[in-house]
């Protein structure tokens, strides 16, 4: 692993965020703070007061800087520390730029107007953000850097190249995380397809629900999928959840996930897709990168875009990517499935095969992972 050279500085501000966390115990706290926590720190670069704040929404009219200790407060109204604002966790739409919506209600001011309601001008703060894609506007004052804090996470985990020498399951599926739709329609689609044999799935129990932006329930969704059939899918609500052996967040504490990979030929990673336009890419697919294994992303539309403009490669030259360019994600997933059908259609040995002609590329999206720069934004 590359060693990133480092040349700002960070304030202690451990008491501002366990305040915080005291005061709004709905995890007000983003975990980012963790990566951080990593990095050898030059006294001599720039010095930022970060503010780790896992979101906007409730930070409207609370005033977190009442929290910060005097001293530091004055540093930051006089700009001799930089207020760094790192919302990396989680993929919000900060702005609504729609013409019939007052911009400066966005979720972003839910932030900024705290800051100047405490003379820390809004042209002065920083913030990381993991959406590649922030809209320009110049209504919009801070610096923004793009900062991928789950690619950081799998980075500094400590394992090593892992092979595949032995195929037990032709394909890994998590989708036992959050409530969510497609990964209930492609769990589903496992099902219907008589595709669970093959693999190792993982699915939480079943629950009819609707988006807060929507009104089209779970029920409503998976019934437009390809081929759905009403009594199928009443035989698969009843056979869920699906569990995984020692299926838990391990790298979140920094350790070894390779016993859920090591004799698994592909991952169908389920990602932490919602409703809009956003691409947000978690450790749901680094993961699969950092224990060398090809992955199809059930997610956002652009995903296997936004990695390839990172440096990694994907998977076009053994099937169809064409599932990532699609706007509906009925077609996505109906595209996925055919995918996994044709991975058991084959026997291990052709998968065998397989894998070691992907070996090049495997061992490429391993090396960039681990030697990914992204610190140097901050210098």
């Amino acid at each position: 692993m590359v060693d990133t050279a480092v040349k700002f500085n960070l304030v202690d501000n451990k008491s501002f965020h366990d305040k915080l966390q005291s005061k709004k115990s709905n995890e007000p706290v983003d975990c980012s703070n963790f990566v951080f926590d990593k990095l050898k720190l030059d006294p001599n670069g720039k010095c930022y007061y970060p503010f780790f704040l896992r979101e906007p929404f409730s930070l409207k009219d609370f005033d977190f800087c009442e929290l910060i200790d005097s001293e530091n407060l004055k540093q930051l109204q006089d700009k001799k520390i930089i207020p760094l604002v790192c919302m990396l966790s989680e993929g919000w739409q900060l702005f609504d730029t729609r013409s019939n919506r007052l911009f400066r209600r966005s979720p972003y001011y839910n932030v900024i107007n705290q800051l100047e309601k405490n003379n820390i001008r809004e042209e002065d703060v920083v913030w990381m953000s993991c959406n590649r894609y922030l809209i320009e506007d110049s209504r919009i004052k801070s610096k923004f850097i793009h900062f991928d804090f789950f690619l950081e996470q799998q980075k500094i985990l400590e394992n090593k190249f892992l092979p595949l020498t032995e195929i037990k399951h032709k394909y890994l599926s998590m989708a036992q995380g959050a409530h969510r739709h497609h990964r209930y329609a492609m769990t589903y689609m496992l099902f219907n397809n008589k595709l669970s044999q093959h693999g190792v799935i993982s699915c939480t129990d079943y629950e009819n629900f609707h988006y807060t932006e929507t009104t089209e329930t779970t029920d409503e969704y998976i019934s437009k999928l390809e081929n759905f059939d009403q009594e199928t899918f009443n035989s698969f609500k009843q056979s869920l959840p699906y569990k995984i052996d020692d299926q838990i967040n391990l790298h979140q504490t920094g350790k070894d996930e390779s016993h859920l990979f090591e004799n698994v030929f592909v991952n169908l990673v389920n990602e932490t897709h919602q409703p809009g336009n956003a691409v947000f890419i978690t450790e749901k697919t680094y993961r699969s990168i950092n224990y060398c294994r090809p992955f199809i992303i059930n997610g956002d539309s652009g995903s296997l875009q936004y990695l390839k403009e990172m440096g990694f490669q994907t998977f076009d030259k053994f099937w169809d990517e064409s599932y990532d360019t699609e706007s509906s994600d009925h077609e996505r997933i109906n595209k996925i499935t055919k995918i996994i059908q044709h991975i058991c259609g084959l026997d291990h040995a052709r998968l065998m095969a397989l894998y070691e002609s992907m070996l090049p590329t495997l061992e490429h999206n391993y090396k960039v992972l681990k030697d990914y720069e992204q610190w140097s934004t901050l210098n």
